[in-house]
């Protein structure tokens, strides 16, 4: 049986990656996997996919979220959150130097790196709703690209020239609000010839396929079939279900592997409570896991035990990612294997 390797990066907060991955020609084109997890202090980090040498990247005290890689692997921008408001901001791998991209008193969340290394978009409510913006990566040219409802979770075409994104709209998320109407659409770069893809239950963390042939999703109702992954083409047709996770169950924030054979996601089986309990949200979640599954949907679920209680949205890192180890053996480790 033909194994594909996935070196798994320790999970310690806001972002894991490995400095020292080598080619292997196990891989398979599969890449590492980076996850955010909040289990230390808000900071960034990198360790070897050995799970030693652990190096801080950041050490203020704002709370970091969402990275996103530039094309060329020397940067990777993310939101960083202190007294005030949350921000973008890029950091210099090598230097370790960051600089703010976006200076608002409202939030600026969820930046995405275009794959032609120009523009970064990202959510903010600096208009009242959720909306998508576009920025150059100097900080220049700021551009709002929705005008209606809340909308998130951008991802990039791999040509740059469209994003999609998910839509809530005319409802109100507060507690015994009136529910709204989601959407999955799809829009150019400059925020023109918007066009819906599909209505679903609780549409999040789109994604594309590395060949732009593909978008994956998450939707579904964690009190019916649960939440779950599916996929449908570019142009919205034929959707199929990936996963099969079953009530008070999710699957969110799927991620693609760079060959487009798999993908990654966050999985969670929430306790069943009797009427009037309650528990923290924290304890609620704690037996999460980043799982695996092969996008043809004949392999059922692999979960990556070393992420346990760890992880959050994964990550894909492609071999190419970081420079050649003059030291290769000290990758023998993997800490997670995807049978194939």
């Amino acid at each position: 049986m033909k194994h594909a390797f996935v070196y798994m990066m320790l999970g310690v907060t806001l972002l894991v990656s490995n400095v020292l991955l080598v080619k292997n020609s196990q891989a398979d084109g599969t890449g590492t996997i980076s996850f955010a997890s909040y289990i230390r202090s808000p900071d960034l980090y990198l360790v070897d996919s050995t799970g030693k040498n652990l190096r801080e990247l950041t050490t203020d005290d704002r709370n970091k979220r969402s990275p996103t890689w530039s094309p060329d692997r020397r940067f990777f921008a993310y939101q960083s959150k202190d007294d005030r408001s949350v921000d973008i901001y890029v950091m210099d791998v090598e230097s370790k130097t960051s600089r703010q991209l976006t200076n608002h008193p409202e939030r600026d969340l969820s930046p995405v790196w275009a794959p032609n290394g120009k523009w970064i978009a990202f959510v903010s409510d600096r208009a009242g709703d959720l909306d998508i913006y576009r920025i150059d990566v100097d900080g220049s040219n700021l551009k709002r690209l929705t005008k209606r409802g809340d909308n998130q979770n951008p991802a990039w075409s791999p040509d740059s020239q469209w994003i999609v994104y998910d839509s809530y709209q005319g409802g109100d998320h507060r507690p015994g609000g009136v529910p709204g109407r989601h959407f999955l659409y799809v829009m150019n770069a400059n925020g023109a010839r918007s066009k819906q893809l599909l209505e679903d239950l609780n549409i999040s963390g789109c994604t594309w396929s590395p060949d732009g042939k593909h978008i994956a999703f998450a939707s579904g109702n964690i009190g019916g079939e649960g939440v779950n992954i599916h996929i449908i083409d570019a142009n919205g047709n034929n959707r199929r279900t990936l996963t099969r996770v079953g009530r008070n169950a999710t699957a969110r924030h799927p991620a693609w592997s760079p060959n487009g054979e798999w993908i990654a996601y966050f999985f969670v089986r929430l306790p069943v409570l009797n009427p009037g309990q309650a528990i923290p949200i924290a304890e609620a979640f704690q037996n999460n896991v980043i799982s695996v599954i092969n996008t043809d949907g004949e392999d059922a679920e692999q979960p990556l035990e070393a992420t346990r209680r760890l992880s959050t949205a994964p990550v894909w890192v492609p071999e190419t990612f970081f420079p050649v180890s003059p030291q290769p053996h000290l990758l023998s480790t993997q800490w997670g294997k995807v049978k194939k």
